[in-house]
This record gives C-alpha cells, structure tokens and sequence, in this order.
C-alpha cells in the first residue's frame, strides 16, 4: 500500500507528511468531466494543480486519497484550499476533504485514514496491538 511505503520513508528520514481524503457529494451525478466519462472529477486537472511527486490514488468514484510527501499541517491546508477552489471553478460538486498529518494524528495508516476520513465518519475497533479494524458494515452513513 501506498501509504505504508511513505510511512517507512517519513520515519526512516524523519519527515512529515499529509494524507487528504477527498470526499464527492453522493448528490453529484457521475460523468461530469467530458475527458472522462463516469467519473465525478476531472482527475488530470487535479493532478495537474498537485506536486510531481504527490500521489493521488482513485479508490472510487467518489473517494480519493492523496498523499503529500514532506507537507505539514500548513501545505495540506494550502492543497485542501486549491482543490476546493479547483472544484468551484470546474463546477465539480460538493466535495469535502478531510486532512491527517503523520506523525501527529497517527503513525499507520489506519490512524491516518480514519482520522482523514471525517468527512465520513467510521465506527473504529480497536485491538489489543493499538491498531483499528474497520469494515463495510461499520460504515456511518449520514
């Protein structure tokens, strides 16, 4: 997974870096792009308005998570902000975006996302390692 390898890379060189989760609106009809058909964003201008090396994986057609190697607090704000104005300007819907920090809001990738994703709120279980167990079912619908 691809959060996993940036966590091992932050705590190995003793960087920060931000997890976004970004959140379309269930109310936005598909295929609102005409480059790509089906899906609720047009993913070329985000990446295009996004660092080289950040990472945006589409985990659906309505969720996705970007990774910002070496960004605190202060950059992802800065991304949360142009991506919203990003989906102002191209008329992408209502979207919302969620921000987790490592190593501050967590140091796996369940703390990270979980914490990211509350713009979608998740019923956590905790183990006795510390780690969060999440599944379909736990799923808080609003």
């Amino acid at each position: 997974m691809m959060i996993e390898e940036e966590i091992n890379r932050s705590k190995r060189f003793g960087f920060h870096f931000a997890i976004l989760v970004v959140d379309v609106s269930h109310s936005v009809p598909l295929g609102l792009s005409r480059l790509f058909p089906g899906k609720t964003l047009s993913f070329h201008v985000l990446r295009k308005n996004l660092r080289l090396y950040d990472k945006v994986i589409d985990l659906s057609y309505r969720r996705y998570h970007i990774i910002l190697p070496q960004a605190d607090r202060q950059g992802a704000d800065a991304v949360k902000k142009r991506i919203l104005t990003l989906a102002q300007a191209n008329r992408w819907g209502d979207i919302k975006i969620g921000i987790a920090v490592f190593p501050e809001d967590g140091e796996t990738a369940t703390f990270l996302l979980t914490k990211a994703a509350d713009v979608f709120p998740l019923k956590a279980e905790y183990s006795n390692t510390g780690d969060i167990h999440l599944t379909e079912d736990d799923r808080v619908r609003p």
